[in-house]
């Protein structure tokens, strides 16, 4: 699809660096945009219930984990694969058959919910299903921004990407949370309604046949991809850096029901606790959406300090409303960080290795999954509290020594 027959709003070379809307001027890339909404709605949605109903079906951190874990390690796997069909297949094909596995897992367990028989391993297969599935479907959707936006607007738009993900995370947990209260089987009947209205949308995306470098096979376009990155420094030193703050600083999203116990509230609190993380989130994708281009990672290293103070916070808070404040710092800085870095990871890379790159990104974040086993265990031994400030304070450590080094770099 031409960027010429696009719909745009007038005078663009000014207006995206004033504006931080400025890509949904083009058609294509709001149809991305609104199908993405959904996908995300649905998400944050399931983000919330299942942790929650593992937590009631249980009453352990540790099986939190176990169904974190599920969807961390197909993602852990599945995630270069699903790089390497954005790459080159039909990008429209790949996605709309991904919607419809997350889709159709949303239905099983709601048949389950109504049948009243819902156990922990229907969680766990929820969650298997989920990380086979989000590995083709978010690296797809990612790599439609560059082919749908001029250059000078990929900044925005990769911005503009991740606020949908945090006005869900404002928006979905706490409806989430309410319908949680009513009935699980409401909530789970919500998420397959979004998935559907994602997929509706999905059929207008353009086809994107990608191109095809030859016949090097499909072990070959995985090397390829993890050798591109490993080949260059800045990128390697981007990735490093994500993981860092995705092991020390990104478990707490699915430890929330644990704290939720602490501050003593219930389900319908607990989604405004998300609620109040993804408001912070969505202004962080904002504040960046305003930015220019960035010419440097200190703006990045310093949102990922703050992050681990606020994080280090909401580990202490006492008091709900507190918490609230704190986790909406912590969405802010958190968003402001993997925003920057996913914006500099794609204007980089090649359009050719788009996908796998970004699917290298997923691959890492499916940490924060598998993390969430060993942090449950500590969690269960020594209380949320303690665990999670001792996390923050070893990140922000990391930071801080990272940003020294890089600035005795820059002066040398």
């Amino acid at each position: 699809m031409s960027l010429k027959n696009q719909k745009r709003i007038p005078d663009q070379s000014t207006v995206h660096r004033a504006q931080p809307f400025a890509s949904l001027g083009y058609e294509k890339y709001r149809r991305l945009w609104t199908g993405t909404f959904f996908t995300f709605a649905a998400g944050q949605m399931t983000l919330v219930a299942k942790p929650w109903l593992a937590y009631e079906i249980t009453g352990s951190a540790f099986w939190l984990g176990v169904v974190a874990l599920s969807q961390g390690l197909p993602m852990l796997f599945m995630a270069p694969l699903g790089g390497v069909a954005a790459d080159r297949f039909p990008k429209r094909t790949v996605l709309l058959l991904s919607q419809t596995a997350l889709m159709l897992m949303a239905a099983i367990i709601a048949v389950v919910l109504y049948l009243d028989l819902i156990e922990v391993w229907h969680l766990i297969l929820l969650s298997l299903v989920h990380g086979t599935a989000m590995p083709f479907n978010m690296p797809v959707r990612q790599s439609y921004i560059p082919i749908l936006l001029p250059k000078k607007l990929i900044s925005n738009g990769v911005a503009l990407h991740a606020s949908g993900r945090n006005m869900n995370q404002t928006i979905a947990p706490s409806l989430v949370g309410v319908l949680l209260g009513i009935d699980p089987l409401v909530a789970f009947i919500a998420i397959v309604v979004l998935h559907a209205l994602s997929m509706l949308v999905s059929f207008g995306f353009p086809l994107a046949q990608s191109s095809n470098r030859g016949n090097i096979g499909l072990i070959g376009d995985l090397k390829y991809g993890f050798n591109y990155v490993w080949s260059d420094k800045f990128l390697r030193l981007l990735f490093a850096t994500l993981l860092l703050f995705l092991i020390f600083g990104m478990p707490y999203m699915h430890l929330l029901p644990v704290f939720q116990e602490i501050l003593e509230v219930g389900p319908e609190l607990l989604g405004f606790m998300y609620g109040a993380m993804g408001l912070g989130g969505f202004f962080g994708t904002l504040t960046v959406a305003s930015f220019p281009r960035f010419s440097n990672r200190t703006p990045q290293l310093i949102f990922g300090a703050l992050f681990s103070l606020s994080l280090m916070g909401f580990a202490l808070s006492p008091l709900y409303f507190l918490s609230l404040l704190l986790l909406f710092f912590s969405g802010y800085f958190h968003t402001a960080y993997t925003t920057i870095n996913q914006t500099l990871i794609l204007t980089r890379s090649d359009p050719s290795v788009h996908g796998r790159v970004i699917s290298m990104n997923m691959m890492l974040r499916s940490s924060i999954t598998i993390v969430v086993l060993p942090m449950g265990f500590l969690v269960d031994q020594f209380g949320g509290p303690s665990t999670l400030a001792t996390s923050g304070t070893v990140l922000l450590f990391c930071f801080a020594g990272i940003l020294l080094f890089t600035r005795k770099n820059s002066e040398d």
